[in-house]
């Protein structure tokens, strides 16, 4: 240590104990993995079958109202999942920009839509007034409700708020979240870093990876790059006791995974077998996959088509026709119903 490093602002211990800064880094790398968002995906994709169902036997199904229409919704069921897909292509080969608020932050994107049906479907929309029917309706609310779980283990996605503190602060909350966990009982050593990464709040996050604030008790958080640096959410080991406070953050470990294309072998142990989210049954009744094409390939099959980054973009076709341009650009186009 030199002279002057003991006037930096350090990390110290108050009611964090070492064991638990074990249990904080594991649970960060399993939140932030691949699995973890493998995971999410399936759920949704299992609640998309469903949703299928319902269109393909019940499109209108009628209620005290006019019923509901099933099938305009679901241009937005094919696009989170076309998105979710790949997301998580994108993610295997280490691409992390897919959590960013941006162009490239498909993931988040996927998960706006996803978590718009479990606002529909549980709390019956924003206001409350939403009210679907249908012969699938509780199965489908059973299934987001599954999906729902599953995405609150997977990932951080940047703030659409720029001033947001950082989402995880040290309370006595993790001490009910770790009992909950499947935490190997051998846990290693939190990494020391081998070289001295500082970046205070509101500066550039450098590279993607686990931060640690340099406060007593500061909890570790992960970061995403080119995101600014948060502030930290004030606590006195049990409650929030105050305002966020700008701090140093010291990079504990920068997230390499799947560069080379392959999943961490600890991966296998962070969702036991009885919690994982199983892949749907095809339902013999549909199509092994969605037909898409782009801008200029013939139309494979007649019927409507949407673009697939704009729900509105619905137009219908005629096997072989040439597909045309959308509002000047280049697009894909996915069929929705023939």
């Amino acid at each position: 240590m030199g002279l002057f490093d003991i006037f930096k602002t350090q990390w110290s211990a108050g009611k964090m104990t070492p064991d638990d800064r074990k249990k904080l880094f594991w649970y960060l790398k399993r939140r932030t993995s691949y699995t973890a968002w493998k995971r999410a995906a399936d759920a949704f994709d299992a609640f998309a079958v469903i949703f299928k169902k319902q269109i393909v036997e019940e499109p209108h199904a009628k209620g005290l109202m006019d019923g509901t229409y099933w099938e305009p919704y679901y241009s937005e069921i094919l696009k989170a999942q076309v998105l979710y897909e790949q997301g998580l292509e994108l993610l295997l080969q280490g691409d992390r920009n897919v959590w960013l608020y941006n162009d490239r932050g498909i993931l988040g994107d996927a998960g706006t839509i996803a978590n718009s049906w479990y606002s529909e479907l549980v709390n019956n929309g924003a206001r409350g007034d939403h009210f679907y029917d249908g012969k699938y309706v509780d199965e489908m609310t059973d299934a987001i409700k599954v999906f729902d779980i599953a995405s609150r283990d997977a990932g951080y996605i940047q703030s659409m708020m720029a001033d947001a503190p950082a989402p995880e602060c040290w309370t006595t909350f993790w001490h009910d979240t770790f009992a909950k966990l499947p935490i190997p009982g051998q846990l290693p050593d939190v990494p020391i870093p081998t070289s001295e990464v500082l970046i205070k709040t509101n500066d550039e996050v450098a590279v993607f990876g686990i931060y640690e604030p340099q406060v007593k008790d500061g909890c570790m958080n992960y970061l995403l790059a080119g995101a600014p640096a948060p502030k930290l959410e004030v606590t006195d080991g049990t409650y929030v006791v105050g305002q966020p406070i700008s701090v140093t953050w010291r990079l504990i470990w920068e997230d390499t995974r799947y560069f080379d294309g392959a999943i961490p072998e600890e991966e296998s142990l962070y969702f036991p077998i009885e919690t994982k989210i199983a892949k749907p049954a095809v339902v013999p009744t549909l199509p092994d996959s969605q037909p898409s094409a782009a801008t200029g390939e013939p139309c494979p099959q007649s019927g409507n088509w949407v673009v697939l980054d704009d729900i509105n973009g619905k137009q219908a076709f005629q096997k072989g026709e040439r597909l045309p341009q959308y509002q000047g650009r280049d697009v894909i186009w996915l069929l929705v119903s023939s």
